[in-house]
């Protein structure tokens, strides 16, 4: 009666061939298995350099978009001080000249308009652009085919800039989606 022990292909009393084969199979396998992990690696070592190539195009594209946005509408990349051109709606075309002060930080609060508060009539949101006038001329309250009804940007309350007390004269405070006909002055 034989044991299990002796049946073993691999045990001693085993046969030699037999466990020469054994090791030869497993060798085979070993090899099998390196060769499989081999693709494998290859495949998402591809697989990677593909995405990689892809997120590169993508950030060219993203950058290629922001040079384009940054000449499309400057003012949502302005810093304090600089100025910016608009045309009226004045028949010649007039040009007039505003600079940017910043961003509103003031909270929107409802605004007094003609003694009430009719019309849920607020203040700018934080975020929108804040402008002042550049010079001695006033271009940003004109009547008439000046900058806010070049804009739309009326009634005066809602987009003029406010401190904590009160709205402050001759400014102009508008959503970033309102100033793309504002230039950058060279």
């Amino acid at each position: 009666m034989k044991t299990a022990a002796s049946s073993s292909p691999s045990s001693p009393s085993a046969p030699p061939s037999k466990r020469q084969n054994t090791a030869e199979e497993k060798l085979e396998e070993s090899e099998a298995v390196k060769n499989g992990l081999k693709v494998f690696f290859d495949q998402n070592q591809l697989a990677l350099q593909k995405s990689l190539e892809e997120r590169e195009a993508a950030l060219k594209l993203a950058e290629r978009q922001l040079e384009e946005a940054k000449r499309a509408a400057p003012a949502l990349f302005a810093e304090p001080g600089d100025l910016f051109t608009f045309h009226t709606c004045y028949s010649d075309g007039e040009q007039c000249t505003i600079k940017y002060v910043g961003r509103n930080t003031t909270p929107p609060r409802k605004v007094e308009f003609r003694g009430t508060y009719k019309d849920n009539r607020f203040s700018p949101e934080i975020g929108w652009l804040i402008f002042h006038n550049a010079g001695g001329y006033t271009p940003i309250n004109v009547c008439n085919r000046g900058l806010r009804d070049t804009i739309g940007a009326w009634p005066i309350a809602q987009y003029s800039h406010y401190d904590e007390k009160e709205m402050k004269g001759d400014t102009l405070c508008i959503p970033p989606e309102m100033c793309g006909d504002l230039k950058a002055w060279k």
